[in-house]
């Protein structure tokens, strides 16, 4: 009997106020995987993740995942989303931070038990930001507030984690720690990125989920100037920046 994939999505469309953003839309992804989602602005990668998360709804298709509605596998996901709405000014700490990522339906705030603590520094540890846990969160750089948002997604131990443009705002040698970080955890956590930034993507990820209304999957060395123009409607060029990493590359129009 064949695996069931740990994501499937069935002819799904969506859209918004009578405006298709996702029109019939099939995609299967393994267990282990560490896929970017690249795309134009509008072509559907965020939604695209919140339906996986449950957080929208399909209004033709199905999503499992787990072989479940999403909605009820939500507690073996962790998403960061584009925008983690935390105020850099609140004064919390680190750990404070990545605590969230515990909360459920029997916690509250202040109410941490000695597993949520220690589920909380291993994430740390994951990230390699467990020096970070005792300083507060408005004191540490763009970089390690990504490092400290991700723990925050890892704390309740998800096997799926969802990640919609992680290295914004990040400089190029945050960004390469971030995926770097990312790529660390395969393949005990399956990994799906949203990215506008294409550095890098060749030299950790598996596969790329091109998203523009519909999506197309493309081993990650099939990806090439031809195939990104094609997407984003415009000529590209594969620029190189190997100051920042060795083979890495970007588009640029």
């Amino acid at each position: 009997m064949a695996a069931v994939a740990l994501i499937a999505l069935d002819r799904v469309s969506f859209g918004y106020n009578g405006h298709p953003v996702l029109s019939e839309v099939s995609l299967e992804v393994a267990a282990g995987e560490f896929l970017a989602l690249v795309g134009p602005n509008g072509g559907g990668k965020t939604t695209l993740l919140k339906l996986i998360l449950g957080l929208l709804m399909p209004q033709q298709g199905r999503v499992l995942v787990f072989g479940r509605p999403p909605a009820k596998a939500r507690g073996r996901m962790g998403y960061l989303p584009q925008h983690a709405y935390l105020d850099p000014s609140f004064p919390v700490t680190v750990l404070e931070v990545v605590l969230m990522g515990r909360l459920g339906p029997r916690a509250g705030l202040g109410l941490w038990s000695r597993g949520d603590r220690q589920a909380a520094l291993q994430a740390l540890e994951q990230v390699q930001a467990a020096h970070l846990a005792g300083r507060g969160f408005a004191e540490l750089s763009g970089g390690q507030r990504q490092r400290v948002l991700i723990a925050r997604a890892l704390a309740a131990s998800p096997e799926l984690l969802l990640l919609d443009e992680p290295t914004a705002g990040v400089d190029p040698r945050g960004e390469e720690d971030v995926l770097g970080l990312l790529a660390a955890l395969q393949p005990r956590v399956t990994v799906l990125m949203v990215t506008h930034d294409l550095h890098f993507v060749s030299a950790y990820v598996n596969q790329v989920v091109c998203v523009n209304r519909r999506v197309a999957l493309h081993p990650t060395q099939e990806v090439d100037d031809q195939l990104i123009a094609d997407l984003y409607g415009r000529p590209m060029r594969m620029v190189r920046h190997d100051q920042h990493l060795e083979g890495g590359e970007c588009f640029h129009g």
